[in-house]
């Protein structure tokens, strides 16, 4: 009985939701007839969350560039491990 009182009660919440869903699409739609403007990319529904950039323009306006990432070859990786371990086994024989 518990379980079927659960079910319904997400059944009830579910149209509420939906009903509070349509409310806000009519008010964003009052909103955009007041407001254009805010249609343009990254305004109104599109605005940025939480300092995420949407745009790909920088705080100058400007594109931004996307950071390369060079693949590293094995044997450069190799070679990188190698120095790494040589430095921490010196710096262990010059402590103790």
């Amino acid at each position: 009985m518990a379980k079927r009182m659960t079910k319904d009660f997400r059944s009830y919440a579910v149209v509420g939701a939906e009903q509070r869903l349509l409310q806000l699409a009519e008010e964003a739609a009052q909103i955009f007839a007041l407001f254009p403007e805010l249609r343009a990319p990254g305004r109104g529904f599109m605005a940025l969350r939480s300092g995420e950039r949407q745009s790909g323009k920088n705080d100058a306006g400007q594109p931004q560039r996307r950071r390369r990432r060079r693949k590293m070859s094995a044997e450069a990786r190799k070679r990188i491990s190698d120095a790494q371990k040589a430095r921490w086994k010196k710096q262990k024989a010059a402590k103790g």
